[in-house]
C-alpha cells in the first residue's frame, strides 16, 4: 500500500515537470535551478535529488533531453575545484516533441506519469 502510494506521487511529480517544461517548450535549454523555482513558486516544491531522479526517468523514455555539466560550453576538465560541478551533474533539460505529446494525449498513456 505505502509502495502504491509512493509511485502515484513519483507519477504526478513527473507530470508536473512535463507541464512546466512545456511552458518553456519555445526555449533552447530550461536550467535545472529554474525548474526547481517553478516548482516552487507553484507550490510543488522538490529537492533537487528528487527532480533529478525523475528527469533520469523521462529522459529515459525520450520525454526530454538533459545536458549534463560535462556537455556545457563552459565546463573545463582542468578545474576540478571545490564547488564545481560534477561532469555528470544535470544543469539544463528540454522537454522533447514526445514529451509534449504525451502531454496532449497523442501517445500512449504511460503509467508511471500523472496530470
Amino acid at each position: 500500500m505505502r509502495t502504491d502510494i509512493k509511485r502515484e506521487r513519483h507519477a504526478r511529480e513527473r507530470g508536473d515537470v512535463l507541464r512546466i517544461l512545456k511552458e518553456d517548450y519555445q526555449q533552447e535549454m530550461t536550467s535545472i535551478r529554474n525548474l526547481l523555482g517553478a516548482l516552487d513558486a507553484l507550490t510543488m516544491p522538490m529537492s533537487e535529488e528528487d527532480l533529478v531522479f525523475h528527469l533520469i526517468y523521462l529522459a529515459g523514455q525520450g520525454y526530454l533531453s538533459v545536458m549534463r555539466a560535462k556537455d556545457t560550453p563552459e565546463y573545463r576538465t582542468d578545474r576540478r575545484l571545490v564547488g564545481w560541478d560534477k561532469p555528470e551533474t544535470i544543469k539544463f533539460v528540454k522537454l522533447l516533441p514526445r514529451g509534449l505529446q504525451l502531454i496532449d494525449g497523442l501517445v500512449a498513456e504511460d503509467p508511471l506519469v500523472k496530470f
